[in-house]
Order: structure tokens, then C-alpha cells, then sequence
């Protein structure tokens, strides 16, 4: 069986059943765009070894798609080492179900050279940047969306996805279960969340819950003013309307403002500020396992790689701060 063949057979048997719908846009473009044009998607799987697949993979790196397919917009530039890894573990599952059914006796791609991703480190909101950033934006409309970002370590389409029923005002805490994300051009409410650790309970101070409290008023207000106002989700953070607010707006909007205040850099982003709460999480000496568990990472390793320089800091600070007291 040629290789382009069961890829598409495997992944709409066994995969895609499980997808949610963007994950199979995703998985579909690897399969469709890289795999089956290509001169390896061509090949019958029983006769494809460790270096067809290795060639195949460091083209891609080198080159990129060098298949002539119209959809295809950045035809001949080099692929990043991400999507590669990603395409590298396709086939790996691929080649792995198919032993199972007896199509092949042996996985060669398992046998290839793992692609090693850089990571580079994003840009953060030093303290101080991001002092002036909520000082600059204390009359924008999301206003208390921003603080909630910076101080709780939200991703974007938790935040957006957040409904009234999910914050407790009387505990001080919310409840992070399901999220708001783009399938195709329109917004989404999933009402879950991508993995089962991102399901999370998160507190937070009293400075926050008058924010809430004095945003729900306004929400309120201008349920009464404008008309067809519907929010049917009970949203905290919605279109004027009340209807859902598309996350690339949100985006756009953060950007801009960036953009605009001449003291930030301007490769900073709404993620950034994920990325700004994990780094002073880590430099305020919290447990990594409370970080991991209120951001909602998968496992320790995963803060490790990404926020090693900022331990690191820490790290250094313990260590002077331990000589300093056994040395007194």
C-alpha cells in the first residue's frame, strides 16, 4: 500500500474520530500539504527505510514543500523545525498502526534522527513595562480582561471563554473548564478544555474580585441600553451586544495598543503576558508544581524548558540568599 494511501485511511479511521475540529484542520494540512505529494507519499510503505524518511524530513527543513500545489503559499521556503516534529510524529503513528495490522513488520521512521526545536526565548513584560501597560489601559473596555491575563496566567481562549458560572465571588476563586476558539472565520465556545490538566481551579485576591464586581456592573448597564443585547453562554467578557467576542479581534486589539505605548517593545503580544506571570511566579520563589497546576501545563518539564532562564534567576537568588544566612 503506498504510503500517501494509509496515512489518509489511518488518520480518518483512528484519529480524527478523536480530534476536536481544529486539531483536524491541522493534522489534515500536515497530511494533505507534506505527505501525500510528496515523492516519499509515493513510495509503498513495505519498501520505505530509515534514509527515504530522513531525506524526506531534512528537505522539508531545508527546503520546504517543493511539491507544486497552488494552496500552498509559502511553496519552496523552509519549513520550522516545529511543523517537521510534528509531521515526524505523524508518520510515526502512522508506521506504528500499521505493524499493528500487519501492512509493514517494521517502523523506519522510529529509527530517524529526532528534529531538535530551538527554543527561543519570547519577549516578556518586564515589572515595571507592565506597571505602565495597566496604568496606560485603566479606561479600556478590557481593561479587567488585561489584569485577570497578568495576574492569573490566563491563556486567551480561556479568558474569553470564562462565563459568570464558573467565577465564585464569595471564594475568590474561578473555575477554568472550557474555552472560546476559531473554527474556520467564526468563534467557538468548546465547552471543554484541550487537555485535562487545563482544567483548573484558580484564586484570586481581593483586588480582583472588586474588578470583577465593578466589570459585571458595567456588563450589566449595557445589557440595558443596547438593544437585542443576548449572552446566552453568560460570558464575563462579550461583544457590546452581548455575543462572542472573536479572539483575533482581542489579539489585534492587545497589539495595538502595544503598539502604541512608546515604552513597550513591540514584538509583545497577547501571550506575552502569559509568558510575563509564569516569569514572576518563578522569580517570587512559588513551587514550579503550583505554577504548572494553575497555568495549567501539562508536567513540570514542559515550565522547565520553556521559563529555564528565569529559574536559573531563581535559582541564584536562593543559593546567595542560603550562603548569606549560614555565613551571618
Amino acid at each position: 500500500m503506498l504510503l500517501r494511501d494509509y496515512v489518509c485511511y489511518w488518520y480518518m479511521t483512528y484519529k480524527q474520530p478523536k480530534h476536536q475540529k481544529n486539531t483536524q484542520e491541522t493534522y489534515l494540512s500536515y497530511i494533505h500539504t507534506h505527505i501525500c505529494p510528496s515523492d516519499l507519499g509515493a513510495m509503498e510503505m513495505a519498501e520505505i527505510r530509515v534514509g527515504d524518511v530522513q531525506g524526506f524530513l531534512s528537505e522539508l527543513l531545508l527546503r520546504g514543500n517543493k511539491c507544486p500545489i497552488a494552496s500552498v503559499g509559502s511553496f519552496g521556503n523552509p519549513l520550522s523545525r516545529w511543523t517537521v516534529t510534528k509531521i515526524r510524529q505523524i508518520l510515526i503513528s502512522a508506521f506504528k498502526h500499521a505493524i499493528k495490522e500487519g501492512v509493514i513488520d517494521k517502523n523506519p521512521v522510529a529509527d530517524t534522527e529526532p528534529v531538535s526545536a530551538r527554543w527561543s526565548k519570547g519577549p516578556v513584560f518586564l515589572p515595571d513595562v507592565q506597571k505602565k501597560f495597566l496604568q496606560a489601559t485603566r479606561g479600556h473596555r478590557f481593561y479587567t480582561a488585561y489584569v485577570l491575563l497578568f495576574f492569573l496566567g490566563l491563556r486567551r481562549e480561556e479568558l474569553l471563554g470564562l462565563s459568570w458560572n464558573q467565577v465564585d465571588l464569595r471564594r475568590n476563586e474561578l473555575v477554568i473548564q472550557q474555552v472560546l476558539v476559531m473554527e474556520g472565520r467564526k468563534p467557538v465556545l468548546r465547552e471543554s478544555t484541550k487537555t485535562k490538566t487545563s482544567l483548573r481551579v484558580i484564586p484570586f485576591p481581593q483586588e480582583i474580585k472588586c474588578l470583577l464586581m465593578d466589570w459585571k456592573k458595567k456588563q450589566m448597564e449595557e445589557k440595558a441600553t443596547v438593544t437585542g443585547w443576548q449572552n446566552p453562554h453568560n460570558l464575563v467578557f462579550t461583544n457590546r451586544d452581548g455575543s462572542l467576542h472573536n479572539p483575533v479581534y482581542f489579539s489585534r486589539n492587545f497589539k495595538n495598543v502595544v503598539r502604541r505605548l512608546d515604552f513597550c517593545d513591540n514584538r509583545l503580544h497577547v501571550h506575552s503576558a502569559r509568558h510575563s506571570w509564569a516569569t514572576n511566579m518563578v522569580q517570587s520563589n512559588a513551587a514550579l508544581t503550583d505554577i504548572q497546576s494553575l497555568g495549567g501545563w501539562s508536567r513540570p518539564d514542559v515550565l522547565l524548558n520553556i521559563y529555564a532562564h528565569t529559574v536559573k534567576k531563581s535559582q541564584r537568588k536562593a543559593m546567595k540568599k542560603l550562603y548569606d544566612e549560614l555565613n551571618s
